[in-house]
This record gives C-alpha cells, sequence and structure tokens, in this order.
C-alpha cells in the first residue's frame, strides 16, 4: 500500500457532480505533475459497506420493535385507557427503563473488549444476533394473550429478554460502527473526472464522513419499526408488534450468514489490546503523560524494556483524545432518550385523535430520513465548495445547541399541559377525567418540534462522534473507543435514574427545564474546551 498523500494515477470517468468537496491543494495534476487544487469528494461505495449496513438496519429495527412498545408494556395494566400488561406506573416504568438502558450500553465494553482481543469484530457481532434472536422469540412468546394474563409468565419473559437484548445488542453495537467503516480499504486518493470535464480526488475522511451519514440514515429507517410495532401494539396486540423484533433480527443473521465472504474481517489485535492497558499504566506512574510511556522514557525514568513503539504511543494519545471529547456525551443521552420514556407518557396526558401514545416519537426518525440527504447532498459539499470547515467538533456543537432547544419546547409543552383541564397538573388522575379516559385538552401534535429537533441533533452529533472514534483510534483499539462513545449513553441513563423523583405530577415542568438549562450548560463547556480540535487535520489512522 503506497503512503497517504501519494496519488493513484488511474482516472475513472464518472458522475461525481453530487459529491464535490473541498480543494485538495495537494493533488497533482497527472499530465503537468504540478500542484493543483482538486475537490475532495467521496470514493465509491464498497458493497460490504452496505450489506454492513443491512446488519445493522436489521438489528435496529429488532431493538426499536422491541423497546418502543416497553413503557406501555411496564407502565400500564391490560385494562387501562392505553396498551399494557404489567401496571407498574409511569415512575417506576421509566426507572426499569432507565436502568436497562444504562445495562445496554455498558455492555459494549466487554463486547468491545471482547472482540479486539479475541474473536474479532464479525464473530462477535453475529453471536449477538443469536442471543438477540432467541429474545426475540421468548418476547413473543410471553406476549401472547394467554401470557399477559399470567403476570408472573409475561414479567418473567420481559426480564429474560431485556438481559439477552442488553447484551446481544451491547456487544453488536461495540462492533459494527467500526466494521461499517472496515469495509472501505482504499487508502489512496484516486483522480477523478467529472462529466462537465473537471478533475476532483477522493479522500478518506470525506469517504468515512459519507459512510457514517449512510449508516445512521439506515439506523433512523429502521426506527420506523417503531411506528409499526406502537400502532400494532394498540390495534391488534404486543405479540403482534412483537413479531417486528423477530423479523429484524432474522435479517440480520441470515445476512451475516449467507454473505460471509463479502465482509473485510479485521483479525483481533490480541496482545496489542494487552499492551494498551500496559501502556496506560506506565504512563499513569510516569506523571500521568503518555510521552513517558514511550520506549525510550520508560528505560530512562524506569530502565525498563516495553514491547511497544513510539507510534504506538501516538495513536493512543489520539483515542484518549477521542475519548476525552465523548465525557460531555451523558447529558446529550440524557435528554434524547426522554424519548423513549417521559415524552411518551407526556403525549398520553394529551388528546391524540386516535393515533396511539407512543407513536408520535417515531417523527423523529423520518424527520431524519428526510434532512440527511438534503445535508450530505447539500450543506456538506456546498460549505466544501466555500472551504467553510465544519468538522465534527462544530457538527456536535450544533446538535447540542438544537438539542437544548427540544428540551426548552418540551417544557414549555409540560407547561400548556399543565395549564389545560379538566385535571391541570394531574392529568388523567382527576374525577372529571373519567377514570383516567379523558386527558387534557391540548393537542398531541404539539409535540412534532421537540422530535424533529431531536433527531436533527442526532443527525449532526451522532455521525460526527463516530467519525471521530473510528479515525482517531488504532486498528487495535477501534471497538474499544467505539464502546467507550457508547458507554457515556449508559452514564446518562444513570443520570436519568437521578431524575426518576421529578418524572410525574406536577414537576414534570422543572424535569424538562432542568434537562434544558444541563444541555445549554454542556454545550458551553464543550466548544470552550474543544473548539481547537477542529482547527487541526484529523489523522486518518490506517
Amino acid at each position: 500500500m503506497s503512503e497517504r498523500g501519494e496519488l493513484n494515477k488511474k482516472e475513472d470517468q464518472v458522475d461525481v457532480d453530487n459529491q464535490d468537496g473541498a480543494p485538495c491543494p495537494g493533488a497533482k495534476d497527472e499530465q503537468d505533475n504540478e500542484p493543483k487544487g482538486l475537490f475532495k469528494v467521496a470514493d465509491d461505495i464498497p458493497v460490504g459497506v452496505w450489506l454492513a449496513c443491512l446488519v445493522t438496519g436489521g438489528e435496529r429495527l429488532a431493538w426499536y420493535g422491541a423497546t418502543g412498545p416497553f413503557q406501555n408494556y411496564l407502565q400500564n395494566d391490560k385494562n387501562s385507557a392505553f396498551p399494557g400488561a404489567l401496571g407498574l406506573q409511569q415512575d417506576t416504568a421509566t426507572l426499569i427503563m432507565a436502568g436497562f438502558f444504562a445495562v445496554s450500553y455498558f455492555t459494549p465494553t466487554l463486547g468491545a473488549v471482547i472482540a479486539d482481543a479475541w474473536l474479532g469484530r464479525y464473530w462477535t457481532i453475529l453471536f449477538s444476533t443469536i442471543a438477540m434472536l432467541v429474545g426475540s422469540i421468548i418476547l413473543l412468546v410471553t406476549s401472547l394473550p394467554s401470557s399477559i394474563r399470567m403476570p408472573h409468565t409475561s414479567a418473567a419473559g420481559l426480564i429474560v429478554t431485556m438481559i439477552l437484548y442488553a447484551f446481544g445488542s451491547g456487544f453488536l453495537r461495540a462492533c459494527i460502527s467500526p466494521f461499517v467503516a472496515d469495509q472501505y480499504i482504499q487508502q489512496t486518493p484516486i483522480i477523478k473526472t467529472r462529466k462537465n470535464g473537471k478533475k476532483c480526488i477522493t479522500d478518506r475522511e470525506v469517504t468515512v464522513q459519507y459512510i457514517y451519514n449512510i449508516y445512521y440514515w439506515v439506523i433512523n429507517i429502521a426506527g420506523l419499526g417503531a411506528l409499526a410495532a406502537t400502532v400494532l401494539e394498540r390495534y391488534v396486540g404486543f405479540w403482534a408488534a412483537y413479531l417486528l423484533p423477530l423479523i429484524g433480527i432474522t435479517i440480520s443473521s441470515f445476512t451475516l450468514v449467507m454473505y460471509s465472504t463479502r465482509f473485510v474481517r479485521v483479525p483481533p489485535a490480541g496482545t496489542a489490546l494487552v499492551d494498551t492497558f500496559w501502556s496506560l499504566g506506565a504512563a499513569a506512574r510516569s506523571d500521568f503523560k503518555m510521552d513517558n510511556a514511550k520506549p525510550e522514557a520508560q528505560l530512562r525514568l524506569k530502565n525498563h524494556t516495553v514491547p511497544w513503539d513510539d507510534r504506538f504511543i501516538d495513536e493512543l494519545k489520539l483515542a484518549l483524545l477521542a475519548c476525552r471529547i465523548f465525557l460531555v456525551f451523558p447529558f446529550h443521552w440524557l435528554a434524547l432518550n426522554q424519548t423513549f420514556n417521559n415524552l411518551i407518557s407526556q403525549a398520553g396526558q394529551m388528546v391524540n385523535y386516535g393515533v396511539p401514545n407512543d407513536a408520535i416519537k417515531s417523527i423523529n426518525p423520518l424527520s431524519s430520513i428526510v434532512i440527511y440527504p438534503i445535508v450530505q447532498k447539500g450543506l456538506y459539499p456546498y460549505l466544501r465548495r466555500k472551504e467553510i470547515p465544519f468538522r465534527p467538533v462544530a457538527r456536535i456543537t450544533v446538535g447540542f445547541i438544537l438539542l437544548t432547544i427540544s428540551m426548552s419546547i418540551a417544557a414549555g409543552v409540560q407547561k400548556g399541559i399543565y395549564s389545560s383541564g379538566p385535571c391541570y397538573e394531574y392529568p388523567r388522575e382527576c374525577v372529571a377525567s373519567n377514570n383516567g379516559r379523558i386527558p387534557n385538552q391540548v393537542n398531541m401534535f404539539v409535540q412534532i418540534p421537540i422530535y424533529v429537533l431531536g433527531g436533527m441533533a442526532e443527525m449532526f452529533c451522532l455521525p460526527a462522534s463516530q467519525e471521530l472514534a473510528y479515525n482517531q483510534s488504532p486498528h487495535s483499539m477501534r471497538s474499544i473507543v467505539s464502546a467507550i462513545s457508547i458507554a457515556m449513553a449508559g452514564i446518562g441513563s444513570l443520570v436519568a435514574m437521578a431524575f426518576t423523583p421529578l418524572a410525574h405530577n406536577p414537576y414534570q415542568v422543572i424535569m424538562y427545564a432542568t434537562l434544558a438549562g444541563i444541555m445549554a450548560a454542556s454545550t458551553a463547556v464543550f466548544w470552550i474546551i474543544f473548539r481547537g480540535v477542529d482547527k487541526k487535520d484529523l489523522e486518518v489512522i490506517r
């Protein structure tokens, strides 16, 4: 493989008009061999990327299809105005959901260690889909009407499913993000000629950004499974809703098995991961400076020979920088995960015109599906043509701002609910509600801006965070760094448990306003500390 920056002299007559990028000053025209600015464009996407995205889509369909109805399944009883099974009430259901999400976001760290050190990403992903497949079968069987009439059976089935999903999905998510990018192996830029005769050049960083935007676009399409699940849950039953997770995870398993030879499989790092932990320990014992963990420094300071080299330490420093950036993300997830619990309950306090209260959250993926192509094909190329930098930290900051506005609107909506009859600050809890059948007279669809802004926040934050996790980590640590980014969501879920006392009437305005304030403060801190990262070109580690 030639060194980065050396150009492949091959020219492809292709149409790349929709992938225009920024000028590439270091490129050379093949005729005069002189430096000449060329536009950076995304390269062609390999089949393996699309197959890996299909695996992701199936798993996300299973995840959203299963977890979407969980809040109603836990909160409401089978005789309530809304679909339900266990009747545990909102605060208990919210606490259980927060705990479930916390576990499912921490298990990726264990899965990453297993994948990077022993199994490799492919086999870890395959075994994870099998675990989720078993969980989906159990969930389907124990949600049948005959099982729901026996609460202990449905509760036991849900517990087992939650455990299998927490570990199966957690292990898979640790690996699937780097696995998708692993499928693109081209390192050398290629000069291409557009139909209008102008030349451009492929760029690995632009291509990885494009791949991760496709990846999250597929995830949002799969997220519509939650909408189908909630409709089936309301009008047919939970068992019909839980057919979707079974179908989704079957697609993932089938794709992995049938097209196993089409995937690029990066071998597990083995001792490289052990070296990572030993080098971190060496740095900690040497004034907590990573440069002191380099071989020459260890020999001078500790008279100790180490098995790694200087490059390994330099790569590890980049990975640690990415991990530092992730430290603000728990607050992002704390706000964003309201979609799966309290915002569903908020919708249930309003007039829904026959639409299930847990269906409106599908506005989030719907808006993302529409907006993603506009941003990817419109905004990003326009900014690159104008040479306006919009690198990962800037995109994450914009996402944080949008999420702050989203939570502010949620507080305003809750205030509107409390200001409306018949039950005002106790929706569906007063005598005038006719045993909880009459909601406060506010239109449920006023929540739409909350979900649209949340979807836009995801669109800017999540692909950018995964770009950092992939581009700034060594081959031997890509699953680990990806898992650390996911673990931030687990910390956010643990923090959400502290909000449980506010997750009931009449305190929910305070809860949403507090979340908005936390996001505003997090945004300011994040930009102040990390704005300098975007001023430097990110090194794409091969």
